[in-house]
């Protein structure tokens, strides 16, 4: 049959299953395990006609040179090969960071984090470097552990430092999935179902307590809802133990935002204040059930999935900083490093996840917060902002010249002002030198270090902050292999005009993110 050549040459998601007649679910599995040639742009995929008539009749090489991109299979001596990518779009190898695809993805579901990134871009970063033999892969800033359970799938041990309180806990529990005693886990999900519908913790008085140290303008719970989290926390601390009780912490935190009279606009702030209307009323036993049963099912998966690996691959958090205990790592030991360390956009990871802090028993009172905001990257505005002027130590003219220039700026409003946001600039690029330094002493020769990091504004004045990073770690030894684009629009473009966050821009500067790709010589 003669070909219509009207036909468009880059396909859709449901063009190209009714091209190659397969469903759309299926095609795109087959997409995200890079088993078919394709590109995701944005939250959508793409496909080219002609690099998928050349997969369909097994052409793999003119597949991968012509098409998107494509895993190619293993070589003549067993090595699987990295996947190749046909440099159709600025990702360059790499997909899209944006961590809202793992909401449907395993284990990476389970926990919602603001300053993630996704399963798929760390499975890339993980396949440029594979050459068929257990690798061992850090990630400095772990988050949620999107890096560490790549790294497990993939068979490689897993190291990561996390100092946030809440997400190490997520972590560690989404790390752990290999050992949880599955009948034993449905046996607890089981009565904790019964203990919900029995209702009779309404009779009784709850032992856990409201978190005293816990402040907010508005009730965080309605009072019906926080009677059924006290009772969920007593189920807990009664009827569990060990890692199921972590386990049922980790699904009561990743849902008590979506139940209480707060919520993130991105920020955690009053739903009244989002105009929203409060909740007085929700099944807190229900929800809480239900993502229970969303993470036994995963962890059969995931058990499944690293079973084929002998020995099991095995991942450590240290919920700690890093620059205080890097050196449980041993030097010149790894050889991958993927991260993403907090941006220079004084985003408060801390203090969005207090609710969580509190209430699950991490922290007392609003002071025992201060410790790990200062021992965080970068620190905060708010904790930086007064005193003396900082010295910049990265030997770099022309940002030395901009945080002048930013120091001048609205001098009359003092810490609120110019100098206030030099003096937070300068920790922050003062903490870039200070993790390539560190990280430099951990990497192998050879080694591959990634780390997604995107441009700023402070005072209405950009910091190409990938490129300011690149050339830090240039001066600290390692090599810049290259500045890949892999968002060209994140989070934040709608606010970049507001006086209050960042001043008046004078020209139309959009927020991006790289992923800066550096080689230990």
């Amino acid at each position: 049959m003669r070909e219509n050549n009207s036909q468009p040459e880059i396909l859709t998601l449901a063009e190209a299953s009714r091209f190659i007649r397969v469903s759309e679910k299926t095609l795109g599995e087959m997409a995200r395990t890079r088993r078919i040639p394709s590109q995701k742009v944005g939250r959508e995929w793409r496909f080219l006609r002609t690099a998928l008539r050349a997969w369909l009749a097994g052409d793999v090489e003119n597949a991968v040179t012509s098409g998107i991109g494509v895993g190619a299979g293993p070589d003549a001596d067993g090595i699987h090969e990295p996947h190749v990518q046909y440099e159709l779009f600025p990702s360059e190898g790499f997909r899209d960071t944006a961590f809202v695809e793992n909401r449907d993805r395993t284990v990476h579901r389970w926990v919602p984090w603001i300053a993630g990134y996704s399963a798929s871009f760390v499975a890339d970063a993980l396949e440029r470097r594979n050459r068929g033999s257990k690798m061992r892969v850090l990630d400095p800033f772990a988050g949620v552990g999107t890096t560490l359970i790549e790294a497990l799938k993939h068979g490689d041990d897993a190291f990561g430092f996390e100092i946030n309180p809440y997400a190490a806990l997520a972590c560690r529990v989404k790390t752990e999935c290999h050992r949880y005693d599955v009948a034993r886990l449905d046996a607890a999900i089981g009565q904790f179902e019964e203990y919900g519908e029995d209702e009779t913790w309404l009779n009784d008085r709850p032992d856990s307590t409201f978190p005293s140290g816990f402040r907010t303008r508005v009730p965080f719970f309605s009072s019906a809802v926080e009677r059924q989290v006290l009772a969920c926390m007593d189920f807990f601390m009664k009827r569990t133990s060990g890692r199921i009780r972590d386990l049922f912490r980790v699904a009561l935190g990743s849902v008590m935002v979506s139940f209480s009279n707060y919520s993130y606009e991105p920020s955690l702030g009053t739903r009244s204040g989002a105009g929203k209307p409060n909740i007085e009323h929700a099944d807190v036993f229900g929800i809480v059930h239900r993502k229970l049963t969303d993470m036994r099912a995963d962890i059969v998966s995931f058990q499944d999935s690293i079973r084929r690996y002998d020995p099991v691959p095995r991942a450590t958090l240290y919920p700690s900083s890093y620059f205080d205990s890097f050196q449980e790592i041993d030097a010149k030991s790894i050889d991958v490093l993927v991260t993403s360390p907090p941006y220079l956009n004084n985003y408060h990871y801390i203090r969005n996840t207090r609710p969580h802090l509190f209430w699950l028993g991490m922290v007392q009172q609003a002071s025992d917060l201060k410790e790990v905001e200062q021992r965080s990257f970068g620190q905060f505005w708010q904790s930086v902002r007064s005193g003396p002027e900082i010295e910049l130590r990265p030997k770099l003219n022309h940002l030395t010249e901009k945080l002048k220039e930013l120091r001048e700026l609205n001098v009359e409003k003092g810490p609120y002002g110019g100098p206030g946001w030099a003096n937070y600039a300068a920790v922050y690029f003062n903490d870039c030198q200070r993790f390539c330094l560190v990280t430099h002493s951990r990497m192998r020769p050879g080694g591959t270090v990634i780390v997604v990091i995107g441009n700023n504004i402070l005072q209405g004045i950009e910091f190409k902050t990938d490129e300011l990073f690149a050339e830090i770690a240039e001066q600290e030894g390692f090599e810049i292999v290259d500045l890949h684009r892999v968002r060209n629009k994140r989070t934040g473009n709608s606010i970049v005009n507001s006086s209050v966050r960042v001043g008046m821009v004078t020209q139309r500067t959009l927020l991006y993110e790289s992923a800066v790709e550096l080689r230990v010589p």
